[in-house]
């Protein structure tokens, strides 16, 4: 297959797999089969296609290995895209995926905001969510009172910690919430 043919055909599986994602996100059967395909045809590919996915589980629960699919199908798209967004090619991959990562934090954002952001990512069960929400919570409380920055930061410390044990783009989020405290 020529370089022009592989283009072409990387378009159509990445606007036929966004159909199927539309219309099918839910379903643990069309989202394993996209998952196959999607591995068997550009793992060996596009460099680091297949890194970080979940593993499926086969003794686990349908509702967990559909969770499982459709986090590994949603960043096998992601990276599809990247690589067209690269020019079809491997090299400059990982600069790409380095300077996307960097336009993702959002430096200023609010309680408010990241609470609604926490509770619409999917990703995520409602445990989590709520841990996240309450420590959130507690995190405000502290920003918001006038304390000198090392009394807020003595409060906040062991919320990084708490942060440090969570998913590096849940980490991304929140971050930004410790430069609060210099404001009042």
């Amino acid at each position: 297959m020529d370089e022009k043919d592989f283009c072409r055909k990387l378009d159509e599986d990445i606007d036929r797999s966004l159909e199927t994602w539309d219309a099918y996100s839910y379903d643990e059967e069309k989202m394993s089969v996209l998952f196959r395909y999607l591995m068997s045809t550009y793992g060996e590919i596009i460099e680091g296609f297949c890194d970080e996915l979940r593993v499926i589980q086969p003794y686990e629960k349908t509702a967990l290995q559909a969770e499982a699919y459709r986090e590994n199908v949603r960043k096998m798209l992601e990276r599809l895209e990247g690589f067209r967004q690269n020019g079809y090619k491997n090299e400059g991959l990982l600069e790409y995926y380095l300077r996307q990562e960097q336009n993702d934090i959002i430096m200023d954002v609010d309680f408010t905001q990241l609470r609604l952001e926490i509770g619409f990512m999917e990703a995520l069960s409602k445990h989590e969510k709520d841990e996240i929400i309450e420590k959130l919570g507690e995190m405000e409380e502290i920003c918001s009172q006038v304390l000198l920055k090392r009394q807020k930061w003595d409060q906040l410390r062991k919320y990084l910690v708490w942060l440090s044990g969570k998913d590096v783009n849940i980490a991304l989020k929140i971050l930004p919430i410790f430069f609060k405290i210099s404001k009042v």
